[in-house]
Parts: C-alpha cells; sequence; structure tokens
C-alpha cells in the first residue's frame, strides 16, 4: 500500500479540492471530530484527488462515526466504482467510537472525486478524515481444505441486475470487469458467482430458443453516461466459464424469468375473447381480468424499446404489454403446456450449451413475484384450463357456466370459499412437478447439475401488499412467508427430500432502512419494520427452509436511487466517443444513447452523474446476517449481492471465507437444544469430525465446550492451531464470529454453556420489564394495543427464560414493542 492522498475533513480546502451542498459544518461528539452533513437528503459534501496509475487496484479508507443515526452514500459521483452506502443506529446499538470504510476501487480516471452524501432526513453523513492508497495486488486468499476430495461449502456474489459491468470496478470493456471480479473474489475467498443470463425480457446469451437482448452502461472517459444493447450478444458466459475453470471457481446461470418473447409474441390478452371462450395462456384473475403484463418496473427493459426511447418515439411496450386494472403478478400460467414446453426449453438449451464447463453448477431461479413458474398468489389462475385440470384431477365439480363471461372470479370465490386447502395442495403439487421436470431436464444433461430456487422477499412482499405499512403486515401479525409462498403454489415442505433440488432463503438487510424514500427519521414506523422483523422472526419460514438437505441463503443489497431529472438522448453524429464504446463483449452493439440525470447545482466539478446507492449495515454488523444463516438454516451456501460487486468489507469477508469454506457442504448435527446465542453443530465424515461454533450477536460470548472423554486433540481449521483439552474447552467467540475444528471421530461434544456480558443481559431484563410496564400505561389509558402484541410479550418471555438472547433481543427491536414505546413517547409528549 502506497498512500497518495490524504484528507482531514475537519480541515478546510480550497473549491477546486472541496466541494459542499446544504449546510455542512465540522462537529464533534463522543468518537471525535468529523465533517457532517445537513440532515436534509442530498445534502452532501466531497474531495477531488489525482491518481497516477488508471485501472490499478486503489483503496479508499473512510473513517466515520457511528455516534448516532446516520445513513450515507458515498460515491464518485458518476459511475458505481467508489459506490456504497453505510447506515447506523436505530436496531443496532450505537459504538460511539469511529468506523471504517475500507473499499477497493478500480480509478478509470485520473482526476477523482469522493463524495458523501445525506439519504434520509434526519441521518446525516459525516466523515473524519479519507486516506486513498495504491496497491500493488490483490493477491488470493489462501484457505487450505482438510480434504481436497470433500466439496466445501460456497460463499460468493449473486447479481440482480446484469447492466452494471461497464459502471463499475471502473471497467471500459466487460473482460475487464470480468477479471477483476475474478481477482476480488479469489482476494476475498469467495468461489461462487450466481450471475442473471436471463433477464427481465429473457435470454442475455445468444439463444437459439427465444429472442436475446444485452444491455449495459458505461462511465465514458469524459464522464459521459452511455448505455449500449444489441439483440445478438455473443456467448460471454462460455467466456466466463473458461476463465472460470481457470481461476477454479463456480458459476450458476441465475433466471428472472418473468417473460419469453415466444410467449409474449403469441400471448392472447383479448378480454372479451377470452371471455367468449378462446384460449389462453395468460393469468385468468379472480376479477375477471387478463394478466397482461407484470405491471412493474421491468416493462421497459427490452432492447426492443431502445432506439425508440432515445429518440422520444416509444408509442407502447414490446409485444404490446401494457398494464391493466390488476397488480403484479406472472403473465403465464405455469401449467398450461404451451407455457411449460417453452420453460422446459429453455433449461434444456443452458444446461446443453453450458453444462460441458466443469465450472457450471447448475441453474439458480430467483422466485419473484412475476416469476412464470409459480402462481404467486390466490388471485391468480382461474382460467379454463386450470381449472378443468383441478377437477379432472381432485374430483372436485366447479359449478360455474363454461361460458359465464365472469366464471373466473366465481371460480375464485368458490375455490377459496369451499376448497380452499385443496385448491393450494393440488396448485403446490402440479408446481412441484414443474420443478421436478424442469430439474430432470437439466440432469439429463449432467446428473451433477443442481436447480437452486431463491425465496426473493425483496420484491414479492410489495406485490403482496405494496408498501407494507399497515399494522396488520407486521410481524405475529401477517402471515408467515412460508404460508405466503404456499398460497403462491411453492411449498418449501415439499422439496425437503427431493434430490438435486436447493432452496435458498432471500434475506434483506437494508430495505427497512431507507424506507421506500428519502423520510429517514420521519417514516412512520410501520414502514420500517417488515423485513428485518421477518428475517429474524419468522419461525415457521425459517424452520422450513433449515430443514432441507441443503439449505442457502441469499443476502440481497437493496440500493436506493436519487435520478434527478432523468431523460435518453441519441448521441451526436460526430460523437467519436459514443462511436468507440459502442462494443458489447468485443463485438459491435446495435446502438448507443445517452443516458442525462440532471441535479440542482451544488458546485460539484462534473455534470455526468448517476446517485444509486447499495447500503450496508455499518462497522461489524455487516457480518450480522451470515452469522445468522449459518446459525439458523445451517447454511451450506451463502451468497450476497445485487447491483454490483461490494468491494467495500474485503477483511470482513475474508475473516468469515477463512473459517467458513473449510466446512463440508452437508448438513450438520446440531449440538444441545438451542442454538441462540451460539451455535454449535458437528458432523462425522470419512472418519474424522467436523465441528463449529457461530455467534449471532454483536458483543462476545464465552463459550464451554463439554467432551464426552478425558483427551481430546482438534486443530483450528483457520489458523492450523493443535489444540489438546480434557473434557473442558472454553473460549471467547467475538461479535459474529465463526470458529471451525477438525478432530478424529473418537472426539464427541456432549454439550456446551454460554455467558453473555453481564451489562447485555442485564439491559434486556430491564428493557423487557419497562415494555410490560409501558403496555399496562397505554392498556389504562384505553387505547388500542398494537396488533399481536401478547404474541410478542410470550416470545419475549420464553427466549429470556430459555436464555435465547439474540431472539429476545430481536423481538424487543420488533414492531410491537417499538410501537408500544411509540405510543408512550407521545403520550408524554
Amino acid at each position: 500500500m502506497k498512500l497518495i492522498k490524504s484528507f482531514d475533513c475537519t480541515q478546510e480546502y480550497p473549491a477546486d479540492t472541496c466541494f459542499s451542498y446544504g449546510d455542512v459544518r465540522v462537529t464533534s461528539s463522543e468518537a471525535g471530530k468529523y465533517r457532517e452533513a445537513e440532515a436534509k437528503p442530498l445534502s452532501r459534501f466531497g474531495y477531488r484527488f489525482k491518481v497516477k496509475d488508471v485501472g490499478k487496484p486503489h483503496l479508499a479508507v473512510v473513517r466515520y462515526p457511528d455516534d448516532k443515526r446516520r445513513f450515507m452514500c458515498m460515491m464518485d459521483g458518476t459511475s458505481y466504482d467508489l459506490t456504497m452506502g453505510t447506515f447506523t443506529g436505530v436496531k443496532q446499538p450505537l459504538t460511539h467510537k469511529m468506523q471504517e470504510i475500507r473499499r477497493v476501487f478500480w480509478p478509470r480516471w485520473n482526476d477523482c472525486s469522493i463524495v458523501f452524501m445525506t439519504w434520509g432526513n434526519g441521518e446525516p453523513a459525516a466523515v473524519a478524515d479519507i486516506q486513498i492508497y495504491e496497491l500493488e495486488d490483490l493477491p488470493p486468499l489462501n484457505i487450505s481444505k482438510p480434504d481436497e476430495n470433500i466439496p466445501t461449502r460456497e460463499l460468493g456474489l449473486q447479481f440482480e441486475d446484469p447492466c452494471g459491468m461497464t459502471f463499475s470496478m471502473g471497467a471500459y470493456t466487460e473482460q475487464e470487469w470480468l477479471d477483476r471480479t475474478v481477482k476480488y473474489m479469489r482476494y476475498t475467498g469467495q468461489n461462487l458467482l450466481t450471475y442473471p443470463i436471463v433477464w427481465y425480457h429473457g435470454p442475455i446469451y445468444p439463444s437459439g430458443c427465444e429472442p436475446s437482448g444485452l444491455f449495459g452502461g458505461v462511465a465514458a472517459p469524459d464522464r459521459t453516461i452511455y448505455a449500449r444493447w444489441t439483440a445478438h450478444p455473443v456467448d460471454w458466459v462460455d467466456t466466463l466459464l473458461k476463465k472460470f475453470e481457470k481461476e477454479g471457481l463456480d458459476f450458476r446461470g441465475a433466471l428472472t424469468l418473468l417473460r419469453l418473447g415466444s410467449l409474449m409474441e403469441h400471448m392472447n390478452i383479448d378480454l372479451d375473447s377470452i371471455k367468449a371462450g378462446k384460449d389462453t395462456y395468460n393469468n385468468m384473475l379472480c376479477n375477471d381480468q387478463v394478466q397482461s403484463s407484470t405491471r412493474d418496473w421491468t416493462m421497459e427493459y427490452n432492447v426492443a424499446n431502445f432506439e425508440k426511447q432515445a429518440n422520444g418515439k416509444l408509442d407502447g411496450w414490446a409485444y404490446g404489454e401494457k398494464s391493466g386494472p390488476f397488480g403484479r403478478g406472472p403473465m403465464f400460467n405455469p401449467l398450461h403446456p404451451t407455457v411449460q414446453k417453452a420453460i422446459l426449453n429453455l433449461f434444456g438449451e443452458i444446461a446443453t450449451r453450458y453444462g460441458k464447463s466443469p465450472a457450471f453448477k447448475g441453474i439458480s431461479l430467483n422466485m419473484w413475484h412475476a416469476t412464470i413458474l409459480w402462481y404467486f398468489t390466490l388471485k391468480s389462475g382461474y382460467d379454463d384450463y386450470t381449472t378443468r385440470l383441478f377437477e379432472k384431477e381432485t374430483g372436485i365439480h366447479v359449478p360455474v357456466g363454461d361460458k359465464d363471461p365472469e366464471r373466473f372470479s366465481k371460480r375464485f370465490q368458490f375455490l377459496t370459499e369451499n376448497h380452499s386447502e385443496e385448491w393450494i395442495n393440488w396448485r403446490c403439487m402440479k408446481i412441484k412437478d414443474l420443478f421436478c421436470r424442469v430439474r430432470d431436464t437439466i440432469t439429463s444433461v449432467r446428473p451433477d447439475l443442481r436447480l437452486t430456487v431463491t425465496m426473493w422477499t425483496e420484491t414479492s412482499i410489495p406485490g403482496w401488499f405494496g408498501t407494507p405499512d399497515k399494522p396488520s403486515q407486521q410481524i405475529f401479525a401477517r402471515k408467515s412467508l412460508y404460508e405466503l409462498y404456499r398460497e403462491g403454489g411453492f411449498d418449501v415442505n415439499l422439496y425437503k427430500n427431493e434430490p438435486g433440488i436447493d432452496i435458498d432463503y432471500s434475506m434483506v438487510p437494508s430495505r427497512d432502512r431507507d424506507a421506500w424514500g428519502t423520510k429517514g427519521a420521519d417514516t412512520p414506523l410501520e414502514k420500517t419494520c417488515s423485513f428485518r422483523d421477518h428475517d429474524f422472526l419468522d419461525k415457521e419460514t425459517l424452520d422450513a427452509v433449515g430443514k432441507q438437505e441443503y439449505p442457502g441463503a441469499f443476502i440481497f443489497d437493496c440500493w436506493v436511487e436519487a435520478w434527478g431529472e432523468y431523460s435518453h438522448a441519441p448521441c451526436a453524429p460526430d460523437d467519436q466517443q459514443a462511436e468507440k464504446l459502442k462494443v458489447i463483449w468485443g463485438k459491435p452493439a446495435d446502438g448507443i444513447r445517452r443516458d442525462i440525470c440532471k441535479y440542482p447545482e451544488d458546485n460539484f466539478w462534473w455534470n455526468s452523474q448517476s446517485r444509486i446507492t447499495p447500503h450496508f449495515q455499518g462497522g461489524i454488523y455487516y457480518l450480522e446476517y451470515f452469522a445468522h444463516a449459518l446459525a439458523e438454516l445451517d447454511a451450506c451456501r451463502i451468497t450476497r449481492g445485487g447491483l454490483f460487486n461490494d468491494t467495500g468489507h474485503s477483511d470482513m469477508i475474508q475473516q468469515f471465507a477463512k473459517a467458513y469454506r473449510v466446512l463440508p457442504a452437508k448438513k450438520f448435527e446440531t449440538i444441545g437444544t438451542t442454538t441462540d446465542p451460539v451455535a454449535v453443530r458437528s458432523l462425522l465424515l470419512n472418519g474424522k469430525r467436523y465441528f463449529y461454533l457461530v455467534n449471532r450477536e454483536y458483543y462476545p460470548v464465552n463459550v464451554s465446550l463439554h467432551f464426552k472423554k478425558n483427551e481430546n486433540h482438534f486443530t483450528d481449521l483457520v489458523t492450523g492451531q493443535n489444540i489438546d483439552v480434557s473434557e473442558l474447552f472454553q473460549l471467547e467467540l467475538g461479535p459474529y464470529e465463526l470458529r471451525s475444528f477438525l478432530s478424529d471421530s473418537e472426539t464427541e461434544i456432549a454439550g456446551f454453556e454460554t455467558v453473555i456480558p453481564e451489562t447485555i443481559k442485564s439491559a434486556l431484563l430491564q428493557e423487557s420489564e419497562k415494555v410490560k410496564t409501558d403496555i399496562a400505561k397505554v392498556k389504562n389509558s384505553g387505547k388500542e394495543l398494537p396488533v399481536n402484541i401478547e404474541k410478542a410479550v410470550s416470545e419475549m418471555g420464553s427466549a429470556l427464560s430459555e436464555g435465547r438472547y439474540s431472539y429476545a433481543r430481536k423481538v424487543l427491536n420488533s414492531y410491537p414493542m417499538l410501537k408500544i414505546e411509540e405510543m408512550v413517547e407521545k403520550d408524554n409528549e
């Protein structure tokens, strides 16, 4: 590391080096002295610096105060190269110390900037100092496996969005992006990439059975932002797989399967003709409407729309897709033979095309609100074909006339009122049959390929509820995610012993914190609890996923967007830069346009800007969801990501990877009756015993392991230290720490005890007593108590009495308890 620039943010710099917008000032707290933006959305400040070697890895070390509620967006101002958001406070206790962001980046310009912006009202950005280092290289992390013949757990990246390759990692070409992504994965010890190969409108590789389309943005040398696209993509997946083979990395192709061109082209969305009896493979809804759109933000992202969009001549979405009087949901009926044939052809093509590569491990299917392999909701699926099939296979007659124009809503009413369980169970079995046919299709090409089904909540929750902002949509009040998915046709329990099909649970650390806008501290409580509460407290769903043979977790990094005045524009005929950049994966693109975001003047040095920021829990809390996935699910694979590669938490990912990736990719046996606050698990395999301990919490926990015999010998799989103990082994697990060990088969754990810091335990007990007092105050005032507060109190009491302190803390920070606190505070004003 070579220091090339340093900023003391408490000092003043000239206008060519520092800018600010809003009431930005130097202040201090217990954490120290720092510069703080105004506590209003989009207030910001930034610094300008020079680098010598463009394209060489650099490191930005940013110290910021963890002293109050904050939501800070860091960026270079134009591209994703330096972008990451950090939030503090609220449901993660403050440390009142300085924390660090350590962001690896590849500068694409010699003249660089780093900018810090407040996102939410009352959540000011703040920085104490900044150091910019040039790095010699990113050496691969050494992870030595105990037995090379035993497959170990997978840790890696997962993307939702495939169009930011050349807008991130300092990359002007897709090959640069690939090379740097591989280098960063190996540097941090990650071995799995799950990346879209089928996105919103179909394949983004050169498909032989469906129309293809690929596009992406690029931040140019002069900072102009372009988007380029092609309907004839090269086989970049093959290029990636060859690279992964050489590097010893694994790849899963992700499918966000919302539409297929072959189905779009021939779909019947003429409602009058459908009511008259003409067949449709689009979903018929409970309100007698036909699902003729996903009715979400994805409609425009077909490359067939782009040329017209750039020239302002777009007069409708590709294939005539159109919104209507219905909600979000899958366009196509997953049980219709035409739909199933298209689906199976696609999966077969992917397996045949890429299954020859040993780096290709299978297909990951994103179960969204609009994925066409399920119904998503009980409001969908009342067409003629499906109803007749249900009657034939169950013997249950649906007494509605075949020509009745309102037969779809009448079927919904009859089935849900009279045969709800039979209807749900039948649909779940039919969807399972479809998934098994998909599995059989890909395994017929290569038996070890796997189908991973990701229960993606971030898009599904708004599809079911809109913005979740009602008491009835909170924990202990609404249905579990398991039940919601089951109503949509996907019953997790049906896949428990189904070979070749894996279930990943999607966790969402940050959606509650952006609160669907910039209100920040002024956001109603009902909008800030829905995701996190269910990630930790939805026991029915977590238990169902944890019982799978190879459960996994996808930690989805949400992002916030401030588009300003956004528009597309055609490139000027003499734009030589555009002509040079009109390339995707080395092949000329079909088109290129300018993407323009205009914001209020704030003295920033460049006009081309983008303000899209993934946001992460600050400090050590970044590891909370990794520890939760392992402790709760015994997750055999963990992926994380969303918009682009997060390179701001390298040290923590390395720390986790070294202990996680040495564990065999098999379910372990849980030791004892609880995994809270520490999970201890063991596996006897090939004459050796593996065991691990993981701490769910942000504080250290002392653990005493009891063994069944007097002499025990084992090895720390990270440090290589040989440990000899008698019947008792004591250690301290740090915040969210994972420790992994290997012993002979004779070493067995008889049990264990944990001791948490007395200050933590005392605080939890005091909070529990306070909330009971507050409940009595609200009750005596005659006001209505929060929905299901009794359930919350019961859960809290049981957890505390059983020493499940992590669960108890999550309950104390859940919606019902926080609502009580809010009501008492208002009464005291």
